[in-house]
This record gives structure tokens, sequence and C-alpha cells, in this order.
């Protein structure tokens, strides 16, 4: 399309976009292998803050919260395409 019209376009790659939003929902995990915690010898669980690739709604929740952020600069989403 952008070829199509002569229009310059750009990509940007959002690496760490997941662990930048914060979980919506109370989730608890165990410590990763070889990490070591002073428990004195208790059972510890991890309850995590922000969101991990892998999470059934990290992909779900960084798309809201980047569509907030574009909608508060001044962004509107798109009525013929939801994605845009």
């Amino acid at each position: 399309m952008s070829k199509l019209h002569s229009l310059h376009t750009r990509s940007i790659d959002f690496v760490l976009a997941y662990p930048q939003v914060e979980v919506k929902s109370v989730i608890y995990l165990h410590p990763p292998a070889g990490i070591i915690l002073n428990t004195n010898g208790e059972d510890v669980v991890l309850k995590l803050r922000k969101n991990l690739h892998g999470l059934k709604d990290a992909g779900r929740t960084w798309w809201e919260h980047l569509s907030e952020g574009l909608e508060n600069i001044g962004f509107k989403q798109c009525n013929a395409d939801q994605c845009v």
C-alpha cells in the first residue's frame, strides 16, 4: 500500500514490549531453577508484577496498553480495520 502511494514506511521492533505492562490479574509462580532465595527453608512463590512472554493474556494486555497510549497522544483507531 505504501509503495502504491509512494509513501515512506518504518517498522519498530518492540523487543521488551510485554515486560513493560503491568499484569491485570494476580499471578504467583515458583522461582526459576538456579535462583537461590534466603527463605530459611520455607517454600517461596513470587508475585508477578509485569507481563512475561508466554502468558495467556500477555499479547492482549500489551495491545490494550499500546492502544491507550496512542489514543492519549491523539491517534484514533481505524473503523475499517481494528488492528490499525
